[in-house]
């Protein structure tokens, strides 16, 4: 997960063709070997050796340049290039780099560099107890971390759950080397013969008498494959065995396939130890999967509900963990997506309809894209989505030809269900483009996970739902725009000018109210500005691009906000108010079309068009909501003018109703850096700088632990912003350790790494 969080790349940005991993300290040598069992694409800085995967810095350049023929990497696999010895600023140093190291200095700008948050790489130590690491709870002394370094490789393959709960220090490293005789059968079992060339003698007699004694069972007489045979019929030792291969299947890769080519036994099929049998159930769902497109509503519904109590449990076998059952995998949102497009999204008036969408409706667009990315291969991308469509296709349009049906009945309520957006001072608008009310809510609860206060609240879009109407209400200077006499482009004016709207002009006129614009600099409110307005995300974009593919590419444009919202409220914002314009349609394989005579249009999108005058048309017709006058026709139901799979301007829950999520920090916003750490024999002085004069610094061997405390107590700041703590106990100095910062709450604000006692 590290190295796929440092691989992350924003829509817009280019892929990176590498991943660098400096180790200064050769700290991470003892794990490459076990690491490329899981991670085959991890080639070394070295003596050349194409077997092991090591060359020089210009073999490693060919690698990633893909223009050696022995060395072919997977689509879309992204090489780790592992430096021993190499540390990152002498890649950094241009023509001062050393000229064998040379070719590697480019890729630091097309390739990303695995490192912690701070910019330094990683050491084992920071892995260990980085949040954005293991999050372990371990000593912070010399022993400890030359122990961590020497047992790495055993740690990989250690349940990290059995390390967590209690302070680690190097006994338990240590602990870590003594013989483990599951782990050293695991082994034998993956790698074979390889084991016993590569073992003494004496090591391998204890081995094998372990064995006998342990699980009745001679690896000099007997083969991995009788073993294998033994773990699936199990009891006895043999049951911890298949729990510890289970935990880390993917260590084990000789004994995966092992387990697929042992003949289970007629008893014992079906359980999860059988991996024929998974593989033959995921043929059995397949098929059934297939033939589900045929079915009536009614029907497919309950099929997918049968299937997954058929197939469910199979997403907590092992064989998940190693990607053989993606469609078990596909059937658990799948069974959402049914449960939601069981029952029409109903309600008797409009606000009854928002209602209902907006307090649970929403999960059934949410389910349909969650299936839509649960799978990877294109025979199982294009399997679940004709399911997708065969089972939420009715649902959407059911529901929507009843919400039009209320709207055209009362249009003048949905227009005061338009909200426009307020200016407040120090509260900066978001204006998310197209975020659809489903990926709102997400996104509610990805920043709800972080902390922070959110409140989500429907409105309704004007009509029709594209952007040139909807986005200029979604502003804060709605109240100067005005329609002209036709709606060709969909698209009002400015009152004062009867300019047309363009993006610019918005931008100019919100700045003339005093709305700081911000670009892609995030800055703190400025004196005498009445708030701000940023513009972000390219959900749109994205959906007129590719289509269903959208769903593959949520995760980041979320990530993406979060990680903009939160920046926003760090620098200093009140709060963001994050509004948007519109709600889209997306349906796999594309939404059905009708026909519109192009003489009664003026205009004509996917799904909204201007009629010509008085015609008649045989779709349903809506006034613009700029200009009442002038009709706008919709299509029925989900269809379309054009074919599209993603397509918005109509009439339906999912483009109307939009969200407008107002987000806040989690408690009092209290604010605090930390500016010096001085030492004087074992007494710390810490300068602060705070908008809290209550906060409470403290002297932790561990920042996250405050049982790890060193300091004699805490103490406040005070309007001085400045403490000093006493250690009680002279054993600690020289000892490594952080002084933190407080809130009322007990949370941290700052920190900073200290060692005690060090010289000032």
């Amino acid at each position: 997960m590290s190295f796929q969080d440092a691989l992350r790349t924003p829509e817009g940005t280019a892929e990176p063709v590498a991943l660098l991993w400096a180790d200064t300290d050769r700290q991470w040598a003892d794990l490459i070997t076990r690491l490329r069992a899981v991670l085959p694409h991890v080639f070394t800085l070295g003596a050349f050796n194409a077997t092991e995967r090591t060359g020089p810095a210009i073999w490693l350049r060919c690698v990633v340049d893909g223009v050696l023929p022995e060395v072919k990497l997977p689509s879309g696999t992204v090489p780790i290039l592992y430096l021993p010895g190499v540390p990152r600023q002498s890649l950094r140093a241009g023509e001062d780099c050393p000229r064998e190291l040379q070719p590697l200095v480019e890729l630091q700008y097309r390739g990303r560099v695995w490192h912690q948050r701070n910019g330094r790489d990683w050491t084992v130590e920071a892995f260990l107890v980085s949040e954005d690491g293991l999050g372990l709870d371990v000593a912070q002394d010399t022993k400890t971390r030359d122990a961590s370094v020497r047992a790495l490789s055993l740690l990989a393959e250690a349940p990290i759950e059995g390390l967590r709960g209690h302070r680690l220090d190097a006994d338990d490293f240590d602990r870590l080397a003594v013989s483990d005789p599951i782990r050293d059968l695991l082994r034998w079992m993956s790698v074979g013969d390889g084991v016993r060339t590569s073992t003494h003698d004496n090591q391998w007699r204890a081995f094998c008498s372990v064995c006998r004694s342990e699980f009745q069972f001679d690896p000099d007489k007997n083969s991995a494959s009788d073993a294998a045979s033994k773990i699936v019929a199990g009891g006895g030792k043999w049951d911890a065995v298949w729990q510890r291969f289970r935990e880390a299947p993917k260590l084990y890769p000789g004994v995966s396939k092992l387990l697929r080519g042992n003949s289970t036994p007629l008893l014992q099929r079906n359980g999860e130890r059988d991996a024929r049998g998974n593989h033959e159930a995921e043929v059995v769902l397949r098929t059934a999967l297939q033939a589900i497109t045929a079915l009536p509503h009614a029907d497919a519904l309950a099929k997918v509900r049968e299937l997954e109590t058929d197939h469910g449990r199979r997403r907590q076998w092992v064989w998940a963990q190693l990607g053989e059952s993606p469609l078990a995998g596909a059937l658990e949102p799948l069974a959402r997506l049914t449960a939601a497009a069981s029952t029409t999204l109903g309600g008797a008036t409009i606000d009854a309809v928002v209602a209902s969408y907006a307090s649970g409706g929403w999960q059934c667009d949410r389910a349909a894209l969650e299936s839509l990315s649960a799978v990877e291969t294109p025979a199982d991308t294009g399997l679940v989505q004709s399911v997708v469509r065969a089972v939420y296709a009715p649902w959407l349009d059911a529901s929507a030809r009843h919400f039009q049906g209320l709207i055209s009945a009362n249009e003048s309520t949905a227009r005061s269900m338009v909200v426009a957006t307020p200016v407040e001072k120090d509260v900066c608008v978001l204006f998310a483009d197209g975020l659809r009310f489903d990926i709102a809510g997400m996104l509610q609860e990805r920043l709800e996970a972080k902390g922070f206060r959110t409140r989500l609240t429907p409105h309704l879009s004007p009509l029709p739902t594209v952007t040139a109407t909807a986005k200029p209400f979604a502003t804060v200077v709605s109240d100067a725009l005005e329609g002209g006499a036709d709606a060709v482009d969909f698209n009002p004016q400015f009152v004062a000018t009867h300019q047309a709207v363009t993006a610019q002009r918005l931008r100019d006129e919100m700045a003339k109210r005093g709305l700081d614009i911000l670009g892609d600099e995030t800055r703190p409110p400025k004196t005498g500005t009445a708030g701000a307005w940023v513009e972000t995300g390219r959900l749109d974009e994205l959906g007129h691009k590719i289509g269903a593919q959208l769903a593959l590419h949520l995760d980041t444009e979320l990530e993406t906000l979060v990680e903009q919202i939160t920046a926003l409220l760090e620098a200093g914002w009140l709060r963001i108010r994050v509004v948007t314009d519109h709600g889209w349609l997306l349906l796999p394989g594309g939404l059905p079309r009708v026909d519109l005579p192009t003489h009664l249009a003026a205009t004509k999108w996917a799904r909204c068009a201007t009629v010509k005058g008085d015609s008649k048309t045989s779709v349903p017709v809506y006034s613009w909501h700029w200009n009442l006058h002038v009709r706008i026709a919709s299509p029925p139901g989900i269809a379309c003018f054009a074919a599209n799979e993603y397509a918005h301007g109509g009439v339906s829950p999912q483009e109307c109703i939009i969200p407008e999520l107002v987000v806040e920090r989690g408690g009092a916003s209290t604010s605090a850096s930390i500016t010096t750490v001085t030492w004087r024999g074992m007494r710390c002085r810490i300068s602060v700088n705070t908008n809290d004069p209550a906060v409470v610094v403290d002297l932790r061997l561990n920042w996250k632990q405050s049982s790890t405390s060193i300091a004699a107590s805490p103490k406040e700041v005070g309007p001085a912003g400045e403490a000093s703590l006493a250690v009680a106990d002279d054993k600690h100095e020289g000892s490594a350790a952080t002084v933190v910062v407080l809130d009322s709450a007990g949370n941290v604000l700052d920190r900073k790494p200290t060692t005690v006692g060090e010289a000032s």
